[in-house]
Parts: C-alpha cells; structure tokens; sequence
C-alpha cells in the first residue's frame, strides 16, 4: 500500500523546516486532516499550505541539502495538540521508499537452487 506524505509549502514554493536537535528537517504529516489540524493551531504554519509529496518533490528532496538529500520530520498524528515538536525523524530513503512503495516492480519467483522457506524469493 503507497503511503502518501504531505509537507507544508508557502505560494513562493518554500517548504516549511524545523530545526531539530541542530538539524534542519522538512516537516511532514502522514495525514492530510492532521496538516490542516496543525495549521490551524501553529501560527507559523499559517503562511504554509498542505502539499503532497509526489515524485516530482522527491526528486527536488534528493539534493535539497547543499546536494544531499533532505532529511524529515514527521509529525505525531496522535497528538491533539499538533506540537511541532513532538514527532519522529526520518531520512530521505526512507520517505521514498515508502512513498514509492506501490511502485516498485516486486513480484515472486521461483529459487534458481534450493528450496528454503517455500522456495519463493522476490525479485524484480
């Protein structure tokens, strides 16, 4: 199942950042209805909009950071309060990863030699 993310973007095309332990991270939300929760409570949100993060962002992502990829934050969904602040890191591969995930080409076949667990294995 593809997991789709959601970052905080201004008209200019800014995305909205925290400062994380000394680490700047691209705030994300798994949930679009959390986005706006957030917005509505956080006044520095208040310029911001909730934008999917599509493929097209995840390219921009991938060199976002002086040429490495961004890192994220993600947001505590089962927080009331929508604290910025209290929420979970996460590193460029594994926010594509999981929003690619319905994309990948997995599909089983059959062990070349062998026959351990079932012989299946996953390949491309």
């Amino acid at each position: 199942m593809r997991q789709e993310f959601f970052g905080m973007r201004r008209a200019n095309g800014d995305w909205f950042v925290l400062d994380v332990s000394g680490q700047t991270r691209v705030l994300v939300f798994r949930d679009l209805a959390v986005a706006w929760r957030a917005r509505a409570i956080n006044a520095e949100l208040m310029l911001f909009w909730p934008t999917p993060i599509d493929e097209k962002m995840l390219s921009e992502f991938a060199t976002a950071d002086q040429g490495r990829p961004a890192s994220f934050w993600l947001i505590d969904e089962e927080d009331p309060a929508a604290d910025l602040q209290k929420g979970h890191p996460l590193e460029y591969m594994q926010i594509a990863t999981l929003e690619r995930l319905t994309d990948l080409p997995l599909k089983p076949v059959e062990k070349a030699r062998g026959h351990a667990a079932g012989g299946r294995a996953w390949a491309s």
